[in-house]
């Protein structure tokens, strides 16, 4: 068998043993072995494959094994938005919907949950004031601690 396909193989191993273990350490020596792989094929001797496969793994654990953790296990942060008005910014977490408008579909009172309407889909919201249903609201996040809930504010008209 050939270098550059047993590299690919090794590969492509790692990364079926991440799959049956997510704890995103395993694809970054699937990577290596195919940066090994790509080294074979230029025609580098066994010693630089080796060192190509030790290097570009600890490069990609060390530098994108936390940014993927977060990404994929749905920690990541934007920087905060500006909606939240800086005082209530611990409340108020990053969401995609953010600085979007929807309207209320389910009336709102401080501590309790209502609903928003947002171009056809129904989202959970909470406000700090008491608001009434149909009433049109902007998105100035979601809750910390579940994004599926969205923390809303009247749209001020004027």
């Amino acid at each position: 068998m050939n270098a550059p396909l047993l590299w690919f193989i090794v590969g492509v191993a790692f990364f079926l043993a991440e799959l049956m273990t997510p704890a995103m350490v395993l694809l970054f020596f699937g990577v290596g072995a195919w940066a090994s792989a790509l080294a074979a094929l230029l025609g580098m001797d066994l010693a630089w494959q080796i060192i190509t496969f030790i290097c570009i793994s600890l490069l990609t654990l060390f530098f994108l094994r936390r940014r993927l953790r977060a990404v994929f296990g749905g920690r990541a942060r934007n920087v905060a938005s500006e909606s939240c008005n800086g005082h209530d910014e611990e409340h108020c977490a990053p969401h995609p919907l953010t600085g979007r408008q929807g309207i209320l579909s389910k009336p709102l009172r401080p501590g309790e949950v209502g609903e928003v309407s947002i171009d056809g889909s129904f989202w959970r919201a909470v406000a700090h004031e008491k608001i009434a249903e149909g009433s049109p609201v902007r998105i100035l996040g979601a809750e910390p601690d579940d994004a599926l809930v969205l923390r809303v504010q009247p749209v001020v008209k004027s």
